[in-house]
């Protein structure tokens, strides 16, 4: 089972604002594909999923400031094995 955290986005960017999330809880998701977008004063950008699997959590809402490091979801990979 795979937490996923807010990657850093830029050298000097310390928050952002989730603005939408593209897959939706219960969404099959591969590596690399956009989980979300996330807005700062600095860009715009898609976070990409880290791993393959099943979306089975949403820790952070759209609209919601964030911090790089901070948990945003949970991606099981072992349900994605299960439904095979």
């Amino acid at each position: 089972m795979a937490d996923m955290k807010l990657p850093q986005l830029g050298e000097s960017v310390t928050e952002g604002t989730l603005t939408a999330w593209l897959k939706q809880l219960g969404a099959v998701v591969q590596v690399d594909e956009p989980l979300l977008e996330v807005t700062t004063d600095k860009v715009n950008v898609e976070v990409l999923s880290e791993q393959a699997g099943v979306l089975t959590a949403l820790y952070v809402q759209a609209g919601e400031k964030v911090r790089p490091g901070t948990l945003i979801c949970h991606i099981n990979p072992e349900k994605l094995a299960n439904d095979e």
